[in-house]
């Protein structure tokens, strides 16, 4: 059996053991960690290596797609809002 397919069977296996109501997927795991090490400010450089970018420009394409930070912004807004 491939590495892939067993990793993806492991989370699969800790998606539904923490209640997640989703399945975590190499997709999810890969889209989780990539946000959270931009919000944590590492490095463009650090976080293409740890994606396997050939370039860096693909990573800044791929981050860009991931910004939802006015999203995040304005339902910040109607939350407080509603309190």
């Amino acid at each position: 059996m491939r590495m892939t397919k067993k990793v993806c069977r492991w989370l699969k296996a800790v998606g539904e053991k923490a209640g997640l109501g989703i399945d975590l997927t190499l997709y999810v795991a890969r889209h989780s960690w990539t946000s959270i090490a931009k919000q944590r400010n590492h490095s463009l450089r650090t976080i293409s290596k740890a994606l396997g970018h050939s370039s860096e420009r693909t990573t800044q394409i791929y981050l860009a797609s991931l910004d939802n930070s006015d999203v995040d912004e304005a339902n910040n807004d109607i939350l407080n809002g509603l309190l």
